[in-house]
């Protein structure tokens, strides 16, 4: 089968993640780079067609790669398959729907958009236009996550009867980028609480345990919750690393408890919390427990970016708790690839063959939006 022919949409001159707008350099570019078998970039779009020019040289790109200087212009290129938009939220919307309308499967980075209005039009699209799509969640396509899910839906566990995840963000924003004020501001689309929290599926709670729970588990009904904004004001600097706002307000809550009991009577809680000097190195601790045993999963921070680090461990009733080995379910361009791209490269391998069990679709993406929505039309920030 010929592989798919992909056009970039962000693609910096960067070669590592170092902060916005390095992204897509950092992972989507290494993780297709290690799948040629099933992806070919044939073009880039930036804001000008000499920026698109610039990232190709930098990354010494074949000269054949076509460079645009709009979304419109790579969306229209018959030689394109798949368009992946990697930039900030707020631009998404704009970027994504020339892509849909012009029929092009599409990879884009969570959140989907930046309003409910444009999420749903998104949705819309892609299911009008029959094409497929992806939301870059990328922990759903974990080994571990994938692991976990198999255990929980094997009835290893028994009937599932509580979930409980902790979660704790290291990110200080006590100094922060002023190109990046927008994941401060909870109406930007963009903010902690729906990168952070909504990535995690059960809150993706860092995109992606809240999107993981939700994958694993299922929605939760009448959700409560409490946020709270612990650290109000913060100090924006240039990229020269000047001070150009000394007291920036900041309305994003960086400690949220939630819970809530899913449609199959899963009592679930979720606690996120932001500390600058963690006591141990425990980013994300997610427990189920069963009438049979628990299964529980474990890393450091920033756990949608976690691959090896991440460990699952499972008890069943009357046994000891044994550390599963989940290197079975490892892509062999996981191994290829920096640690902050594995997960990247496990959700491009997974697309390429239509396993829509380890990634986000614009149709779950939806709902997890949706989800974090009500949570937020029902509770008030404090």
């Amino acid at each position: 089968m010929a592989p798919i022919r992909v056009g970039i949409i962000g693609l910096s001159t960067a070669y590592n993640f170092t902060g916005g707008g390095t992204w897509a350099a950092a992972t989507h570019l290494p993780a297709l780079q290690n799948l040629q078998e099933e992806y070919q970039i044939v073009a880039l779009a930036n804001s000008t067609v000499e920026s698109a020019k610039r990232s190709a040289a930098a990354h010494n790109l074949p000269s054949s790669v076509k460079t645009y200087g709009s979304a419109e212009d790579i969306a229209k290129d018959p030689d394109v398959d798949l368009v992946v938009v990697s930039v900030r939220v707020d631009k998404h919307y704009a970027l994504v729907k020339p892509a849909l309308l012009h029929k092009k499967k599409v990879i884009v980075e969570w959140p989907l958009a930046a309003t409910e209005t444009e999420v749903e039009e998104l949705t819309r699209l892609a299911n009008q236009s029959g094409v497929d799509t992806a939301v870059a969640v990328q922990a759903r396509a974990a080994p571990a996550v994938q692991k976990l899910k198999e255990i929980v839906n094997s009835g290893q566990i028994g009937r599932v009867l509580s979930s409980t995840a902790v979660i704790t963000s290291s990110f200080s924003t006590e100094t922060w980028g002023d190109d990046l004020k927008y994941y401060l501001d909870i109406s930007s689309g963009g903010n902690e609480f729906i990168i952070t929290f909504g990535h995690s599926k059960v809150l993706m709670l860092t995109p992606l345990v809240l999107d993981t729970f939700v994958d694993v588990l299922g929605d939760l009904a009448n959700p409560q919750a409490v946020l709270k904004v612990h650290y109000p004001k913060t100090k924006l600097v240039n990229d020269k690393g000047e001070v150009v706002n000394p007291e920036f307000r900041k309305t994003s809550p960086d400690h949220i408890l939630l819970q809530g009991i899913t449609p199959n009577g899963v009592v679930s809680s979720f606690a996120f919390r932001k500390s600058t000097e963690p006591i141990d190195e425990t980013g994300i601790r997610w427990i189920i427990t069963g009438t049979k045993g628990e299964v529980s999963i474990t890393g450091p921070d920033k756990w949608q970016m976690l691959d090896q680090e991440l460990q699952l461990q499972v008890k069943i009733l009357g046994g000891s708790a044994q550390t599963v080995n989940v290197s079975s379910y490892r892509v062999p361009a996981a191994l290829k690839v920096a640690p902050i791209a594995a997960n990247i490269a496990s959700l491009y391998a997974a697309f390429a063959k239509g396993e829509q069990s380890k990634y986000a679709t614009f149709d779950s993406a939806a709902k997890t939006h949706k989800l974090l929505d009500r949570i937020m039309a029902a509770t008030k920030i404090q």
